[in-house]
């Protein structure tokens, strides 16, 4: 098929989409890359965009990353988790609108795979997650500590009792720990000797946690680690305790736990 015959049986999907969508023939969804839509000059009506099986890094409820080489992008959409689980493995279509603020990122209409169409919509429950260049967010804050010598003893621990502290080429885990009787699953930052859990993580946060996993990466960013727990708690969850994550880098930006 040649690529002027592979555009216009394009524009035609997406034109039979917004028909049957209730949509009108002059509200096209422009094909183009991640990297046109965001670093390039083109343009399209009230910016509407398609991508052709565009690579999901991440994805949790209504927030996903897309990857193209070294660009990350967000795409928000109404139970977006869930959508992106049904075209698992398939060649898709998927529509978007470009936003501008807080910063660019994409807001998902549809996708077509296999001839089915999938509505998504905006999410009227989430914001983008707080996203800064690594400069802008400041870590003087924060304490560099050895972290080899983590244990989950309290005396190794006292170093860290009620610190901010820098946390570095850790790996980063979901499993099952049992803290009040019964099973629940809870990320973990895993350090040489110990490791900690991590409480609270904001859905923004738990979105790039699952981008670092699902990549391979290390964690990198900063904690608040508070009160050493009892002994039959660093025990019982195999842990030093909870900690609070306040920042971590991912893809050249900081994203904070800021609400």
């Amino acid at each position: 098929m040649s690529k002027v015959f592979g555009a216009v049986m394009i524009v035609l999907l997406l034109s039979t989409v917004l028909s049957s969508c209730g949509g009108k023939l002059n509200e096209t969804y422009t094909m183009t890359t991640l990297r046109e839509a965001t670093r390039g000059n083109l343009l399209s009506p009230g910016f509407k965009y398609s991508f052709d099986t565009p690579k999901f890094v991440a994805a949790h409820k209504d927030l996903a990353l897309v990857r193209e080489g070294n660009l990350i992008e967000l795409f928000m959409g109404d139970k977006l988790e869930d959508h992106i689980k049904q075209i698992e493995g398939k060649k898709f279509v998927l529509g978007a609108r470009k936003m501008f603020t807080p910063y660019i990122h994409f807001v998902v209409d549809f996708m077509v795979a296999d001839g089915d169409t999938i509505r998504v919509g905006p999410s009227y429950e989430m914001k983008p997650p707080t996203l800064l260049k690594a400069k802008e967010f400041p870590t003087d804050n924060y304490e560099e500590v050895d972290l080899d010598a983590l244990t989950s003893n309290r005396l190794r621990l006292k170093v860290i009792q009620n610190t901010k502290f820098k946390v570095k080429m850790a790996s980063l885990g979901y499993d099952e720990v049992n803290i009040t009787g019964e099973p629940e699953m809870v990320y973990t930052i895993n350090l040489k000797k110990v490791r900690f859990l991590v409480k609270d993580p904001t859905d923004g946060m738990q979105l790039i946690f699952k981008a670092l996993m699902n990549e391979h990466l290390y964690f990198d960013g900063g904690v608040d680690y508070g009160r050493i727990p009892p002994r039959s708690f660093r025990k019982k969850t195999n842990s030093g305790g909870f900690v609070t994550v306040d920042y971590v880098k991912y893809g050249g930006m900081v994203i904070t736990s800021q609400k």
